[in-house]
């Protein structure tokens, strides 16, 4: 697995790597780091599957689903919307109650009570949809269902070029040791780019969607080489069929 800078999280160039040293500099923000061989190439383990995500895998496609935010009290967005729109149902009902004192015109609480209600469904988007992960021959498509959000819309991985699959813990985790490590699942390209899959997940979903996707792109792999082998034999077939029954085989064939 491609090395990944401690600091900002950014990829390390492969002639930024001093492999005799064991050192590397990351060209992002030119952090300078050491690193050991367990770092560079990470070790695969495997894990059941969470009680919590529900799967299905077919011969079309593969399909997961499972709630990202399992502790709400720990989501800083949800935090966040549920505050400030609490905070601003309160100024509202205080300006409804001027406006009825005749003090203030209906505009002003009308409008905090309208950002209100869109901070109150932008936190009901966190805590009752759920991550959808759809994963077919030619790509994988990660959304959040079933209720539409303006934050969180849906996204393709182009399965064209990605060579592996892996989960790793977010830079903010590593830096602020979280009581719960939180992780990305990584698509890695050919070129040693990457794409982010599925973010912000705890340790045994990331490790456990990360192996099921690996796995299905290793099948897919596979079923690809296969095709490609019965194709070939299929044109070397049709190229002896040819040889033996075109017109000149039969008359060679006549005349012995």
């Amino acid at each position: 697995m491609q090395l990944i800078c401690p600091t900002c999280g950014e990829p390390i160039k492969a002639e930024n790597v001093n492999v005799q040293d064991m050192v590397a500099v990351c060209s992002a923000c030119d952090n300078v780091f050491k690193f050991t061989v367990a770092e560079s190439k990470a070790k695969r383990r495997k894990v059941s599957q969470p009680s919590q995500l529900t799967m299905r895998d077919d011969d079309v496609a593969l399909h997961m689903e499972f709630r990202t935010n399992f502790r709400l009290d720990k989501d800083e967005s949800f935090l966040m919307f549920l505050i400030m729109s609490s905070a601003l149902t309160i100024i509202s009902l205080l300006m409804f109650g001027k406006f009825l004192d005749g003090e203030l015109t209906v505009f002003l609480p009308l409008i905090t009570t309208t950002i209100a209600m869109i901070l109150y469904y932008a936190s009901a988007t966190i805590a009752y949809n759920k991550t959808h992960v759809d994963m077919d021959d030619e790509s994988i498509r990660v959304s959040r269902q079933p209720l539409p959000s303006w934050f969180n819309q849906a996204r393709d991985i182009n399965l064209s070029g990605v060579v592996s699959i892996y989960s790793e813990e977010t830079p903010q985790s590593k830096k602020e040791a979280f009581d719960t490590p939180r992780y990305h699942v990584w698509a890695e390209m050919a070129d040693g780019t990457r794409k982010v899959i599925v973010t912000d997940v705890i340790d045994d979903y990331a490790v456990f969607i990360a192996q099921r996707l690996q796995e299905r792109l290793n099948m897919d792999a596979d079923l690809d080489v296969s095709r490609l082998v019965d194709d070939r034999k299929i044109q070397q077939k049709h190229i002896i069929d040819e040889v033996e029954y075109s017109p000149q085989s039969t008359n060679q064939n006549q005349n012995l």
